[in-house]
C-alpha cells in the first residue's frame, strides 16, 4: 500500500514538470502550469539559444491552455 501511495505521488510530481512540445527558429511552445513561468522562460531561451536568438512570451497558460508561448527574436 505505501509503495502504490509513493508511485502515485511520483506520477503527480512528473505531470507537473515542464516540456518543450515544439520548437523552431522562430516559435518555442513549452507545456507547463501558469506557476513555472521561470523554468518556461529558460526553456524557451535555451530553444531559442540555438539559433542565436532570445525567447520572447507571447502567451501564458489560460484557461483553455497549459502553454507558454514564446517567439525567437534576434
Amino acid at each position: 500500500m505505501k509503495r502504490l501511495l509513493l508511485l502515485a505521488a511520483l506520477l503527480g510530481l512528473v505531470g507537473c514538470a515542464a516540456k518543450v512540445v515544439s520548437s523552431s527558429a522562430r516559435t518555442v511552445v513549452v507545456r507547463a502550469p501558469g506557476s513555472a513561468y521561470a523554468e518556461a522562460q529558460k526553456m524557451g531561451d535555451a530553444e531559442c539559444s540555438k539559433f542565436n536568438r532570445f525567447a520572447r512570451m507571447v502567451a501564458r497558460p489560460g484557461p483553455t491552455s497549459a502553454e507558454f508561448i514564446f517567439d525567437c527574436v534576434e
